[in-house]
């Protein structure tokens, strides 16, 4: 199994809008994945551990059975997956695909 990491890191004069983050994009990628796509994990940012501004505003999990199928679905699906960030977001996400031990 593998994680594919999505992170917006945090920043001055950042928005982010998790309504449509989670009712909007979400579920874009889901349908877009398919029955690659196990489950998916949106999380918001609060603190750093010593209390500071947290270093993320939003980080997503998504756990897919097939990174080889998930590249192939962002290949194709890309232009379309980044029209739709702002909508929700003036941040870069910063990608990652993880291999779950």
């Amino acid at each position: 199994m593998y994680c594919f990491v999505v992170a917006y890191p945090n920043a001055p004069g950042a928005k982010f809008d998790f309504t449509y983050y989670c009712e909007e994009h979400i579920p874009l990628l889901s349908r877009l994945l398919g029955e690659n796509l196990v489950k998916v994990e949106v999380r918001k940012g609060l603190s750093a551990a010593d209390g500071a501004v947290a270093p993320f505003i939003c980080m997503a999990n998504l756990w897919v059975l097939s990174a080889e199928e998930l590249r192939s679905t962002l290949d194709l699906n890309g232009d379309e997956i980044s029209a739709d960030i702002p909508n929700y977001t003036n941040l870069s996400p910063l990608l990652q695909l993880d291999e779950v031990l």
